[in-house]
Parts: structure tokens; sequence; C-alpha cells
């Protein structure tokens, strides 16, 4: 008898009860190799196998009969909008025609903020047959998203070939986009037409120089009269910030005109000569690091450095040298560091050996660490870097130190649902009921909330994650909250 698809049943499970009975048939488990013997394949298993015998399960003859069908169920009972998000996100065109077509609320939304980062759905196309539904349904191709700092467009984000389609359905090309897009003679003529365009804020509030796609287009605009230190006023960076990663060889073309550099853009780019220009004039400048201390966000609203996403939270000269595969410019950094930012870069850099040499050579290191050396820690846990946790514990950094919004590496742990490392760091005795300064939760209530509204929510093991919390005498509060595997915990210990 065919199982009973559950009562509001999503194509992502079904795709995850496929992958999870393949799997149980490469580990060698007798009931999955039971069910893939009836369909007598003559070669090993495919997914697309999996996915036909859980159609079979629930009573269908077809992977895609099933999918169809649930696909219907959920139109009649799910939100609309949200099912329109859902078949944008994976590209659906024929979806997100079908929906527009029978939910004229839909519609009339076409041009609302509902995407990502408040912004109309146009503005994050990826194919032209999207594009065409939304434009048949009413959509502005020149809508922009609605950030405080300058909203972004389609051509600021589109790929070449699409802008270009997007340009013929009547796409407004601005500074911004020709630079991104490589389209010097349109820039040129923008430019000659309104020679103060040369100035314009963006998405973002970035600059044309921020988007410059080569160096004819960044030398053009410098000799237009581009400011080349100009920054930003989401992330308060330069346009050479911007660009150590996916543009470096426009970087080191700024850098030849004369721009601000720091360490971290220095190491970035392999450039040893600067480094030592950095270091020599000021060798504290070694302990630089991706944060709020050298990076200072001013005004509420503003996201931080661009070096976030572009070289990553909290890392230093000597972990970007190392992760861009400069070689020499990291032994030159790793020389000239002291022994306490050694020890941090060894941790940051999962080097035990290094570590347990620092520690042979001075048993008392992590003592001697400044306040923000020793949180460290919570830094490492806010990246979910289980690797450096563990090296920090054992060089004998603090356990309940903080980073940001005063939380320990417990609360980043238990937010990440990341079982394995709220165990090790109970291993260390933690404080349990410290509350961080920004949300006035426990880590226990990190982990209830993050369930539903982390990061990791899709991934996570936060069942695993709030019980080894309670058992170690972590207190739930009366409201059950969270994700319906970790109500069940909390439901089982309020009980027991």
């Amino acid at each position: 008898m065919p199982t009973e698809l559950p009562s509001h049943p999503n194509v992502q499970y079904l795709k995850k009860q496929a992958k999870a009975l393949l799997r149980d048939f490469h580990q060698g488990k007798p009931d999955a190799i039971e069910k893939f013997s009836a369909l007598q394949l003559k070669a090993p298993p495919k997914l697309s196998d999996a996915q036909h015998l859980i159609a079979r399960d629930y009573g269908f003859d077809s992977w895609s009969k099933l999918k169809e069908r649930v696909e219907s169920l959920a139109e009649k009972t799910d939100d609309p909008l949200e099912l329109a998000r859902k078949a944008f996100r994976e590209d659906d065109a024929v979806g997100v025609h079908r929906l527009l077509k029978r939910h004229p609320q839909l519609r009339a939304k076409i041009n609302e903020p509902i995407a990502e980062f408040d912004a109309p759905v146009i503005t994050q196309v990826r194919s032209r047959a999207m594009l065409d539904v939304l434009l048949t349904a009413g959509a502005d191709i020149n809508a922009k998203s609605r950030c405080w700092a300058g909203g972004f467009g389609l051509l600021d984000c589109a790929s070449p070939e699409l802008a270009a389609y997007a340009i013929k359905r009547g796409a407004e090309l601005t500074v911004h986009a020709a630079a991104r897009l490589g389209m010097l003679e349109r820039l040129k003529q923008l430019i000659t037409t309104n020679p103060e365009l040369v100035h314009a804020k963006g998405g973002d509030g970035q600059t044309p120089l921020h988007f410059a796609s080569t160096i004819e287009i960044a030398e053009y605009l410098l000799d237009q009269g581009a400011d080349i230190d100009a920054r930003d006023v989401d992330h308060d960076s330069t346009a050479a910030q911007y660009m150590v990663r996916s543009r470096p060889e426009i970087a080191r073309y700024l850098i030849r005109r004369g721009c601000k550099t720091d360490i971290l853009m220095a190491a970035a780019l392999g450039d040893a000569d600067l480094i030592r220009k950095h270091l020599d004039a000021d060798p504290e400048c070694i302990r630089m690091r991706v944060s709020d201390e050298y990076f200072p966000m001013v005004g509420g609203e503003k996201g931080g450095t661009i070096y976030q996403w572009e070289l990553g939270w909290y890392v230093s000269a000597c972990q970007v040298a190392k992760s861009f595969g400069h070689a020499d410019v990291f032994r030159i950094l790793m020389e000239r560091s002291p022994a306490d930012e050694k020890l941090l870069n060894a941790c940051w850099l999962h080097d035990q050996g290094r570590v347990e040499s620092l520690l042979t050579q001075n048993p008392t290191l992590a003592a001697s660490l400044s306040p923000a050396g020793r949180r460290h820690l919570a830094h490492a846990a806010r990246n979910n870097d289980l690797s450096a946790v563990r090296l920090m514990l054992t060089a004998g950094l603090p356990v309940d130190a903080v980073s940001q919004h005063h939380s320990t590496a417990l609360h980043w742990a238990a937010w990440y649902g990341n079982a394995e490392m709220v165990q090790l760091i109970l291993r260390h005795q933690p404080e349990l009921e410290n509350i961080d300064n920004d949300f006035k939760a426990t880590p226990l209530g990190w982990a209830i909330h993050g369930s539903e509204n982390g990061w990791h929510r899709e991934k996570g093991d936060y069942a695993s994650t709030v019980e080894a919390l309670i058992k170690a005498g972590a207190k739930p509060s009366d409201t059950i909250e969270g994700s319906e595997v970790v109500r069940e915990v909390l439901r089982k210990y309020r009980t027991a």
C-alpha cells in the first residue's frame, strides 16, 4: 500500500529522502539494497533511481508526476508569495509565470521590494526567460533596490549576456553599469555628456571607479578626475579595497597611480615590497585584522568594511597571504610577528605543530595576550571555525571571552547548531547563562532561535546542540520555541 504524503509536502523534503535512500544503499544497509534490487539496475544506482523509488513509495509512476502533484498541492495551500519567491530562487520561469497568472495580487506587487536586500525581483534576474516573464507581468526593468546607501538595478548585477539583452528590452545604461560591463565607449559618451557623472554614487554609494572592470576603464575615470580614494557609503571602502580578490590587476594599477593602501591589501596582492613599507612605517600594523577595531562602522546602518566579503571576518595579513598562496609574503609576515601574534595566527591557520612549538618555548604565552587577543576564541567561533577553536582552547585562551554583541564562543557555536563545537567548549566549563548585550539571550536561547532563523538552520544539528546545553545545566524558558526537532527536545526535558 502506498505511503501517504505528509499534510504539507514539499519537493526539497522528498529530495532529501531520495538522497538518504541512496546514501543508505552505498553504506550497505539491507533495506535500501532490497529496494534498489526491484529496479534490476545494470549499473550503480544514481540519484534519479532513488527519486524513482521514492515516487513509487508514494504511489506515483515517476518522480516527475510526484513532483507535479506536490507542487499543485502547494499552490492550493501555501502562501502564493512564498511560492513565487521559491520559484524565482530556482530560476523557474514557467513556475513564476503560472503563479503570476493565477494570482493577480502577485502581479500587483511585481515592482515592490519583495526579493532579498529590499529589492524588486527584476533586479536579481538571472535568465532571459525570467526577465521576459516579469516584463510581461508589468515589471519595471529600471527598478532599483531600496538600499539606504544607494540602490542596485538589474544592470549592476546581471551577466554581460543578460545585460545586453536587458538593454535591448529597455534597460537604461548608467555610468556604473557601463564601468562594470566593460563598455568603455558608452561610458565615455555618458561622461562627455555630463562630466559630473565621474563622481556619481551608485549601489551602496559606490562611484564608477568602484565598478571598473578593466584597467582601461579605471585609467579613463582617473583621467576624467575620479577620486582614487573615494569611499562608498555603506562599507566606507575604496575601489582598491573592493578589488583585492576579484580584480587584483586593477588594484595593482590603482596602487601605481597612488591610491591609499594597507597591509591587508598588500598581503592579498602578494606585494612584498609594500608589506615591508607598511611594517617599517608601523610595526604594530602586523596586528591589523578585518574587524571593527581597525575598520570602525560609523553610523548604525552601515555594513562594515568590504573586506568582510573580499577577505573574511577577522582575518590577519598572515591569514590573507596564506589563503591567497603568497608563500614569500607569508614568511615575511610571520618573521616580523611578535610571539603572541604568531600564536594567534597559528591557531587560525590550524597549524598544530607551530602552536605546540610556541607553547613549548613559552607555556604561559596565552596569558600574555592583550584583551583584544584574548577575544580571539569568540571570534573563531563566530566564524564557525572548529579547528581554530580547538587549538585556541588547547593554547589556553579564556573560554568566556566575548566578541560581537558581547557574545561568547558558546553563543556562536549554539547559533550555528554546531553540536561538536558546543560539546568541545562545554568540556572547558563555560558560563552557561551568559546573556549577550544586543539580543539579551543565553547560548541556549541563541540555539533555539537559530534553529528557525540562523544562517545554518538547514544544516545545523540544533537538536543535539540544545540537548547538550540542557544536559550541561542550561536552563530552558517556560516557552516551547524553535524548529520542530528542537521543540521535541525541549518537551522531552520539560517532562523529564
